[in-house]
């Protein structure tokens, strides 16, 4: 019998550690542990973040990280959200609302049409829609109105496929748009509509759908005839459809009930995934590649915000998530963060017990908080920086006052720092204790004037710098360092709540893109182009939020709705806690936020 040697030239090669980035299929000897290793395709569908809106019925073009949603019900409406392969942020409105019709193209140059129109369902439209990213634009109509039909292709050379036009009928008119016009080609080969399908013009997949019994039949499509091919295993509707003819994929639908199976597609033949949906949805919005597909919205009952992601590869995709820890000694709010997911301080603060809460600090591990040395006077409505041995304390609340000391922290002992030149609480602070920043808050004369100020500390000092907020506010959240760092939200004038964001280059204020909502008492943490914000007020949310120095984008949410929380400051948008807070009452609990990961999938390979 021929050896591998014999037939690949090589043997299996020895490391006494796995190879820190093997290839896919490569296999090894590991003498550590006298184990055969491997790294093997795996398939598996994982938790993305949720969409801003529910969606029903929608659209989802593009790929797993950049994506666009649209047209979607319930009752049809203009949203439109765009996913970056982390979150999903607002994307100009369409000029028709619809719900059930096709989509097609990429996440720049979008085509809608057909649909159902409210208020009366099924009312079917002709009208086209494009999208180049920002904004919809009206096209020319189809030749043949309809609901519940399929698009395949991109803006210049896509495709329309069946669907219905109003009780009882059902259409097999196949429509192709050159990005201007649509011509009548060769007819699917039965009215069908709910089909799922992928492709491009010219090498496309038709799948499922209803025709008019349920049914699990496919057809591909050359940009001319269309052929018959392997049926799905699990017959269905309204599924997710993405991929390309001789690589697709279709996943959810209505069997009745609502499944979860997947199957891939080879162009000839449907196979079962082992990967399933982990919540069962027709009518979900699919989008991507056979190996990175996306799965938005959809009907779970009630409609959904809920998203998947799929991929298939080498490696192990584990989702972005708040993760519950060690709780705080002391329950309280309004108290300052510093320090990392691992190595964090929550100092101060508001609690039942004023004495102890407003001067006690404790230290986490990254598993647990321990009671560290108090401060050298009042910490309530404060902020902070730094890091866990470096931190600095800033402002608030004294008996009676408001401070303009601060306070540092070496890791074991407080000492009092440098006096500013505007005494404020609720501000918001950022950097590190030798380039440390503090903006806006609340002032003492008159008690509750909001401030607009800028001071810089340079690890003893304070320096009144001419840079001020464009909208002056108090409970504001900030992160970044002192020369690139962002603004967020806060409680302006008149007691006015602001989504108002601003970023900072070291002396100048600029508006930039606002906070999805009307919020203050926020955790933020990161930097300016990679910035994580969670919770806030008012109501109390669970909402996190990235920023990349652009635009915000939707993250997993807190288990914990509240507010006036301790952030890990110096932390990451990928690792961050979030601390205490108040929810109505306060709190002492701890949340750890951990970015997406990709490790490779490493195998032990054994005769079993």
């Amino acid at each position: 019998m021929a050896t591998f040697k014999e037939i690949r030239g090589q043997t299996i090669k020895k490391y006494t550690t796995n190879p820190a980035d093997p290839l896919e299929g490569q296999m090894w000897y590991n003498n550590t542990t006298g184990t055969l290793k491997g790294r093997i395709v795996s398939e598996a569908w994982s938790s993305g973040s949720a969409m801003i809106n529910n969606m029903i019925y929608n659209n989802v073009v593009g790929l797993q990280t950049a994506a666009v949603a649209f047209a979607a019900g319930p009752g049809g409406n203009t949203q439109t959200e765009e996913y970056n392969g982390s979150g999903w942020s607002t994307g100009g409105a369409m000029g028709t609302a619809r719900y059930q019709g096709a989509g097609f193209g990429t996440q720049t140059a979008a085509v809608a049409t057909g649909g159902d129109a409210p208020p009366l369902s099924p009312t079917v439209r002709d009208n086209t829609e494009e999208y180049n990213g920002t904004a919809w634009t009206a096209g020319n109509v189809l030749g043949t109105a309809r609901y519940q039909c399929t698009g395949i292709g991109i803006l210049t050379a896509g495709v329309a496929v069946g669907g219905g036009l109003g009780p009882p009928g059902m259409t097999d008119a196949t429509e192709e748009y050159d990005g201007t016009n649509w011509t009548a080609v060769t007819a699917y080969p039965s009215p069908a509509k709910a089909v799922a399908a992928g492709g491009i013009q010219a090498a496309a997949f038709v799948a499922g759908g209803q025709v008019p019994a349920l049914t699990g039949l496919c057809n591909n499509y050359d940009g001319t005839n269309w052929t018959a091919s392997g049926s799905l295993n699990t017959a269905r509707k309204r599924s997710g459809g993405c991929g390309t003819q001789p690589a697709g994929l279709v996943y959810g639908g209505d069997t009745p009930p609502n499944t979860t199976a997947t199957e891939t597609y080879d162009g000839a033949t449907w196979t079962t995934s082992p990967a399933t949906l982990a919540t069962a949805k027709h009518s979900v919005g699919g989008a991507g590649t056979s190996t990175a597909a996306l799965a938005a919205g959809g009907n779970p009952t009630p409609v959904s915000t809920l998203t998947e992601e799929y991929n298939r590869s080498g490696s192990v995709v584990t989702a972005a998530a708040w993760a519950s820890s060690g709780a705080m000694g002391t329950a309280r709010s309004y108290l300052a963060g510093m320090g990392t997911q691992t190595a964090a301080l929550a100092a101060g603060g508001s609690s039942p017990t004023p004495a102890p809460g407003r001067t006690y600090a404790e230290e986490y591990n990254g598993s647990s908080w321990s009671a560290t040395n108090p401060l050298t006077r009042i910490g309530d409505n404060w902020t902070g920086c730094g890091t866990q041995t470096a931190g600095l304390g800033v402002g608030g609340y004294l008996t009676p006052g408001v401070s303009d000391g601060s306070q540092e922290y070496d890791g074991t002992n407080w000492t009092a720092g440098g006096t500013m030149a505007t005494a404020r609480y609720n501000s918001g602070s950022f950097g590190i204790l030798t380039a440390g920043v503090t903006v806006g808050g609340g002032g003492a004369s008159p008690v509750g004037v909001r401030i607009d100020t800028t001071e810089h500390y340079n690890g003893s000092a304070w320096t009144v710098v001419p840079g001020t907020l464009n909208t002056a506010r108090r409970v504001v959240n900030c992160c970044g360092i002192q020369t690139a760092g962002v603004a967020v939200g806060g409680n302006a004038a008149g007691d006015t709540i602001v989504a108002n964001v601003e970023e900072y280059d070291g002396s100048t204020w600029t508006n930039a893109t606002a906070y999805p909502a009307a919020l203050n008492g926020m955790g933020v943490a990161g930097t300016l182009t990679a910035g994580l914000s969670f919770g806030g007020f008012p109501g109390y949310t669970t909402d996190t939020f990235g920023y990349d120095g652009t635009s915000w984008s939707t993250r997993p949410a807190l288990a914990t709705a509240r507010a006036f929380v301790a952030p890990a400051s110096a932390g990451t948008s990928a690792s961050t806690l979030c601390a205490g807070g108040y929810t109505g009452a306060v709190q002492n609990i701890t949340e750890e936020f951990t970015g997406e990961t990709s490790a490779a999938n490493i195998v032990t390979v054994t005769t079993s």
